[in-house]
């Protein structure tokens, strides 16, 4: 898998938002991510995401460009972080997984139309066929 398609999470920040009048009642953070995940990538994450979701309720996920943010308390930001962490890196391992699945599909692909090219050459070196006596 090329080294773009491998997202970390390079550091968390903590979004002051102490000066807005309407704010969510749990403070926001933001996961600094190595680089703007494509859309293929963001679907793999999306069903990481969503169990990841159903399994603790409240933490919502959501990814803006190089940023991942969600919500959580201060006394629970690290399991939090944590939890964050390892759905991008679950992430990577699933597309990883699928891209050499696919990359392995070409290649078998290719493979057949080789042989079915050395088949055909066969079959051309012995054309026409010899009727059979009836």
């Amino acid at each position: 898998m090329a080294s773009r398609d491998w997202i970390e999470i390079e550091s968390f920040e903590a979004v002051d938002d102490s000066g807005q009048f309407e704010r969510p009642d749990i403070p926001r953070v933001e996961a600094i991510l190595s680089g703007a995940p494509e859309r293929e990538w963001q679907q793999f994450f999306l069903v990481r995401a969503q169990s990841l979701e159903q399994a603790h309720p409240g933490l919502r996920m959501e990814i803006l460009a190089d940023r991942l943010g969600f919500h959580t308390r201060a006394a629970h930001a690290e399991e939090t972080c944590r939890l964050v962490y390892e759905a991008v890196m679950g992430t990577n391992h699933d597309f990883a997984a699928q891209k050499a699945a696919e990359e392995k599909r070409v290649n078998d692909r290719n493979e057949e139309v080789r042989q079915l090219v050395d088949r055909i050459k066969e079959v051309n070196s012995n054309w026409p066929p010899e009727p059979s006596p009836n």
